[in-house]
């Protein structure tokens, strides 16, 4: 008998049934592997991104550290005791300087070079203890009275350092150079680190240097090049996503420090969604013989309705939940159709709920994104806070110092020179070898030029007293959190922290600050807070104004000067308006919508974390209850409004 005319004699049922399920059977299985696949590839890619995420972060906590260094060497080479100490060539006197400076300031290399190569002072602690520096670069950096920041590496033992160089000078000369370094160890990789699942692995010329990870120094390690994107790779036997991250050191050194985020969670979720995945085929397979034995069971006459059930199933399948059938009777095929209709049901609820908590995890991570950006902003502002008060703080009392005594010296001067005269009215003809002396030093005009000095110094006295002002006001360190404040002292406050930017260089005039200040009652806010909005506006409207101007020419430029006009009015319902306005290039309409997005910027890469205009958004409407919009066009520029409350009671 041929397979043709066993067909024939099938019953209509399995006629009916069998290319259906077929057909069925394949669509579940090809969209469920096909679901499990992309799901895992994207969890995958989720763990990639987050690396080179983090390993962007190393990157820039790095660069923050050569900077904080950078500013502990200018605080020592600015010290009076340390330059009177290098001045008398005294040794014992320098170390009896230095040995405080490198305890208070836990730095673990401090070096004092002369401008002949010779090092003076030589102070290492902590792990570079044993470990022998290449010292001829720093000898010819001092020699020349270079100023740097990089990576020093060592070779016995293997070590690098995060070193600063500032030649050391005094109002005559300048002297030695001044070396400050701190070492790249576990404890540093532990602080970088945090509290994340991510490690890091310090390593130079193949070699482990440091580690979070418990492997073996001075190990061989062969790690992806730091020009590759994210890779897998088992280490200590586990599997990590591996980044390299590459800084610069002097000499043409670099120094490689490995990203590594732990492929463990990632494995498991892909576990658990094929053990999903696997559930959903069991799913397809009950259902396939579910349909099969209720086929078998019914008869020619019930082939129409076996019909309409097969084409709700396969509704089903491609995702018509709503899909039901209706029930006529309580046979077989109404108990089907009964058991059809409450699975679609389960599904349907089973959809909706995943659907929710799908909503539901992705507003809990951008939230999670915001809140630890919010958090390292906070850090860092606050500080940056703390270092800006402690640098005014100690400019202070030297400037005071000297302001203080510039009344004084500029009377005694004046008496001298009066002194000088009256001696030359009573001796109009000295001796041949005084007179000689007096052509000599030009008498005459060092006594013009010294009362104008004295007029210069005072007023240099005078500008840096009004900047340490401005830094202590703008830092509010020590002032309560809501207090009434003077708006408009924060806003000059701020224009003077920023008046190096605004001045003219070599390539532009200045960038002009028109003031157009309303009468304003004092508003009750968090002033440091809103002195933080101030400058992140500010110095946005300065970038959009140089980007700009690097598209212009120098005639251009002066013909059409840059301005920011800063606006303060009173309105109704007691609510101040702070209106800060560039004629800059403008924000395009397609990126207006987002600028307060956090994480969104369009400055070029490593020139803007997009954090600036969220935290600001933040601070105006959560914590002052008020309201920040931005009005921009092409041709006019950009200009932001800040609304907010006199009172918070308001």
């Amino acid at each position: 008998m041929s397979i043709r005319e066993r067909y024939k004699r099938l019953p209509v049922s399995i006629k009916l049934l069998s290319p259906l399920l077929t057909v069925f059977l394949s669509l579940w299985a090809v969209g469920t592997l096909g679901f499990g696949y992309f799901a895992r590839n994207n969890l995958e890619q989720t763990a990639l991104k987050e690396t080179e995420d983090f390993a962007s972060l190393v990157q820039q906590d790095i660069k923050q550290k050569q900077e904080l260094l950078h500013l502990k060497a200018r605080w020592i080479n600015e010290r009076s005791d340390l330059i009177s100490a290098v001045t008398s060539g005294n040794r014992s006197l320098l170390l009896r300087t230095v040995i405080p400076i490198l305890a208070a300031l836990k730095v673990d290399l401090l070096k004092i070079v002369d401008t002949n190569g010779k090092i003076l002072v030589s102070m290492q602690q902590g792990e570079l203890t044993q470990a022998t520096l290449e010292d001829s670069f720093l000898k010819r950096a001092a020699q020349t009275g270079m100023d740097l920041s990089g990576v020093l590496l060592a070779d016995n033992p293997p070590s690098s350092s995060l070193v600063a160089l500032l030649s050391i000078k005094s109002r005559e000369k300048i002297l030695p150079s001044l070396v400050v370094g701190t070492v790249v160890d576990n404890a540093m990789l532990q602080q970088i680190r945090g509290k994340t699942g991510i490690h890091l692995v310090v390593f130079q010329q193949k070699r482990v240097t440091a580690s979070t990870l418990p492997l073996e120094r001075n190990q061989f390690w062969q790690a992806p090049k730091p020009e590759q994107l994210p890779t897998k790779m088992e280490i200590a036997d586990e599997d990590y996503f591996v980044k390299t991250v590459e800084i610069q050191g002097f000499d043409n050194t670099t120094l490689k420090i490995a990203v590594l985020k732990s492929a463990k969670a990632t494995e498991i979720a892909e576990q658990q969604l094929w053990i999903v995945v696997g559930g959903f085929g069991l799913l397809g397979a009950f259902l396939v013989t579910v349909v099969t034995i209720f086929g078998f069971s019914v008869t020619q006459s019930l082939s129409s309705r076996i019909k309409d059930l097969t084409q709700a199933t396969q509704l089903l399948a491609e995702g018509e939940l709503t899909t039901r059938i209706k029930v006529n009777s309580s046979d077989e095929v109404g108990i089907l159709a009964q058991g059809f209709n409450i699975m679609a049901e389960q599904l349907t609820a089973r959809d909706q709920q995943i659907s929710q908590q799908m909503q539901q995890l992705e507003i809990t991570l951008k939230e999670l994104h915001r809140t630890q950006g919010q958090m390292v902003q906070s850090e860092k502002m606050s500080a940056l806070g703390q270092m800006v008060a402690g640098v005014a703080h100690e400019i202070n009392n030297p400037v005071s110092f000297i302001y203080g005594n510039l009344t004084h010296v500029n009377q005694y001067a004046q008496d001298l020179l009066q002194l000088l005269q009256a001696y030359q009215q009573h001796y109009p003809n000295p001796p041949e070898s005084l007179q000689v002396e007096i052509d000599d030093i030009d008498l005459e005009y060092l006594s013009k030029d010294l009362t104008k000095m004295l007029q210069s110094m005072e007023i240099g006295s005078n500008r840096i007293r009004d900047i340490v002002i401005s830094l202590r006001n703008f830092s509010r360190l020590d002032e309560a959190k809501f207090k009434p404040v003077d708006i408009h002292e924060g806003i000059d406050n701020t224009l003077m922290i920023l008046q190096h930017r605004l001045k003219a260089d070599a390539k532009r005039p200045e960038i002009k600050v028109v003031k157009d200040y309303g009468v304003l009652p004092l508003v009750e806010c968090n002033a440091g807070e809103l002195n933080q909005v101030f400058m992140n506006l500010l110095a946005n409207a300065i970038d959009a104004l140089e980007e700009y101007n690097q598209k212009r020419s120098l005639q251009d430029i002066i013909a059409n000067p840059s301005i920011i006009l800063i606006n303060t009015s009173k309105i109704e319902d007691n609510h101040v308006r702070i209106t800060i306005v560039d004629n800059g290039i403008g924000i395009p309409e397609t990126k207006r919508s987002r600028i307060f997005d956090p994480f969104f910027t369009t400055k070029p890469v490593g020139k803007g974390t997009g954090l600036g205009l969220s935290i600001s958004y933040q601070v105006v409407t959560e914590r002052h209850h008020g309201k920040l919009w931005c009005d921009s066009s092409s041709t006019e520029g950009t200009k932001f409004i800040i609304e907010i409350p006199i009172s918070v009671l308001n």
